[in-house]
């Protein structure tokens, strides 16, 4: 039986796609138009649940402290890290443990 902390090429593949399209939707350029809004609203649901968390909750208290673009740039920077390690460490890691016999 293959040692379950070992990842197999399809999962590292999975991994490096998920993390180049939201590093591609965060650095599309902003403007205006309706593919700007097309994509502002996929990165949101690719990153999702920290993408919510930030610009409804988060965003306004770093625009007091920092300029706009400023704040998107850091703020799209820590949506990745964080929807990254939720769904390829934290998430399979609790799937492992709830998988785990129980004695």
């Amino acid at each position: 039986m293959q040692d379950e902390t070992k990842m197999s090429p399809q999962k590292k593949v999975v991994r490096l796609v998920w993390l180049f399209v939201a590093i591609g939707l965060a650095l599309v350029p902003s403007g205006s138009g309706d593919m700007n809004l097309t994509v502002g609203w996929v990165f949101f649901i690719w990153t999702f649940p920290f993408s919510g968390v930030w610009w409804f909750y988060f965003y306004g208290i770093a625009r007091q402290y920092m300029s706009a673009s400023a704040a998107q740039s850091i703020g799209s920077a820590l949506i990745i890290v964080c929807a990254y390690v939720f769904w390829f460490v934290l998430i399979p890691m609790m799937w492992r443990k709830a998988r785990q016999k129980r004695f």
